[in-house]
């Protein structure tokens, strides 16, 4: 099967034919149809993951396809099932077939394309994880999303208008219409303002975009609050133990009941997803030039099929 592959950290990726893919009892074989990029598999092809990661490798963590075969512990989904789900730091979803293990993968939204449901995976775990778990978010509170104009802050946003919330974010100007089509309450174009001066006392900061604004996004935090970021698995303690709010790190996981939960929400119109142009699968190393390059909204699509 054809494959994108990274045969050497911080070189062009390269379309290679690789060995068909046979699951185990707890995997599932997927044709794949269309694949996303994420900001991880540039991490990845560039070497920055190399502690996590080993080359030669296939790229790609989210998808959509249709089940070919399952493991004999496979029980919710058949084959024949249209699907799509996330397999980060393992086989590799850039390629013709994927492997996703049961927690991976669910049914696709009803709603949605192949191309468009390749984008939901990694960026809706990151998204419900930070608001909901590691942000702990009640509704109604006040958050402030970094990076809202992305895919996992545009997530995050819906997610968290949805409870009640009042929603600061901050990007590009670039960005500016879209994020206003999510509803959110106020917009900070990172360009001509400071978030500092317009926030204040939030219970919530996620942050999607991470380096020095960190340690800024402490002094908008309210006593209690809580700073989440994906940027990085450990954040700096001292200030918020002194200031007496909450600071953690964290990597997504694949949950198969949440996928579902957010099929349904995109089923029911309560979700939006965007796409901004999509590449064959031949063309992957112009796609990821491409993703780098854009400022427009919405992930860029391999489509295999």
């Amino acid at each position: 099967m054809k494959a994108v592959r990274v045969n050497e950290y911080g070189k062009p990726v390269q379309i290679e034919e690789v060995l068909q893919l046979t699951p185990a009892d707890d995997e599932v074989l997927v044709r794949v149809h269309a694949a996303s990029l994420n900001p991880l598999d540039a991490a990845i092809a560039a070497g920055y993951l190399s502690f996590m990661t080993t080359a030669p490798l296939t790229l790609g963590a989210d998808f959509s396809g249709e089940v070919m075969e399952v493991g004999k512990d496979i029980t919710h989904v058949k084959t024949g099932d249209v699907v799509f789900g996330v397999l980060p730091f393992r086989s590799g979803t850039f390629s013709e077939y994927a492997m996703p293990k049961a927690d991976e993968v669910a049914i696709k939204p009803k709603s949605l394309d192949h191309i468009h449901a390749s984008t939901i995976g990694l960026p809706a775990m990151a998204a419900w994880q930070s608001l909901f778990e590691h942000g702990a978010f009640k509704d109604g509170e006040r958050v402030l999303i970094h990076g809202v104009g992305g895919a996992v802050g545009g997530l995050a946003a819906q997610f968290a208008k949805s409870k009640g919330a009042y929603v600061y974010g901050t990007d590009i100007p670039e960005k500016a219409e879209h994020v206003a089509g999510l509803g959110i309450d106020r917009f900070i174009d990172i360009s001509t303002e400071r978030f500092e001066d317009v926030v204040e006392n939030v219970d919530v900061v996620l942050d999607y975009i991470g380096g020095e604004i960190t340690d800024r996004s402490y002094t908008v935090l309210k006593s209690g609050g809580r700073y989440v970021s994906s940027m990085s698995l450990q954040t700096p303690q001292e200030d918020p133990e002194k200031r007496g709010f909450k600071s953690v790190g964290f990597g997504a996981v694949p949950r198969a009941e949440l996928l579902a939960q957010i099929a349904d929400q995109i089923d029911a119109g309560k979700l939006k997803v965007f796409v901004n142009k999509t590449f064959p699968l031949a063309e992957a190393q112009a796609a990821m030039d491409y993703r780098y390059m854009s400022k427009a909204p919405g992930k860029v699509v391999l489509t295999i099929i």
